[in-house]
């Protein structure tokens, strides 16, 4: 397996605890939102690196590029693989368009980049993104690794990804069986600290460019883009 190979280090602190992901109480007057995901079980490659993280990118549906240059980090979200991970996971957000951007264990991952959703985060609401599925996208990743595809080692800072191919698989809310009704008894475990109302997130089936690194030689999921009309068409997607 990929024990060896994707050690995980999550980039922030797990976002399963309503306490930790709302403080102090969060009501329909906050100036940030909140994003909730359902999260079904990562799979060997997951379990076998102790789990992974789940990274949106603020999204620009205009240039269909993820937006950098923000000093607020963009939300990540920390799913552990061990013991008895809660049902859902939550994170912060500055009101904003938002894309699923991609999983990733360490210094690798795949990109959701030919295959993405957008949302809308507002502020004072609680947006529910609905269920993901990531087990085959991680076993992909693993088997990446394992036939060479990507390198079995980089450099401290570097993530490799696997672009294009990787296909999301999310549940929105509509498809789930009282989804309001069961998050919303799990909002109440945090002692009334979230009082906001409950939305549903209007999902929106989208693509996303691709960038270079900040010294344009190394293709990322995300990163610095060239200016509107002199991108190469294999960079689009």
């Amino acid at each position: 397996m990929l024990r060896t190979l994707l050690g995980i280090a999550l980039a922030s602190a797990l976002a399963g605890s309503v306490a930790q992901a709302a403080t102090p109480n969060f009501t329909e007057v906050s100036d940030y939102g909140l994003i909730v995901f359902e999260i079904e079980p990562g799979g060997d490659v997951a379990a076998a690196n102790g789990g992974f993280a789940l990274r949106l990118g603020s999204f620009s549906p205009e240039d269909q590029v993820i937006k950098i240059g923000s000093f607020t980090p963009p939300p990540t979200i920390g799913v552990a693989s061990q013991g008895s991970p809660p049902p859902y996971y939550m994170a912060k957000a500055k009101p904003g368009i938002y894309a699923i951007q991609g999983l990733s264990i360490r210094n690798w991952g795949v990109c959701f980049n030919g295959d993405s959703r957008s949302f809308e985060v507002k502020p004072g609401r609680v947006t529910f993104v609905g269920r993901l599925a990531p087990r085959e996208s991680l076993n992909a990743l693993g088997q990446a690794v394992r036939s060479g595809q990507l390198a079995s080692s980089a450099r401290q800072g570097d993530v490799l990804y696997v672009f294009d191919t990787p296909r999301l698989a999310l549940t929105p809310a509509e498809g789930i069986e009282s989804w309001q009704a069961n998050l919303k008894a799990w909002l109440d475990t945090g002692g009334g600290r979230i009082s906001a109302p409950v939305v549903a997130a209007e999902l929106t089936a989208t693509h996303f460019n691709t960038g270079r690194d900040a010294f344009g030689l190394k293709r990322i999921c995300g990163g610095y883009y060239a200016k509107r009309g002199s991108k190469s068409p294999e960079e689009g997607r």
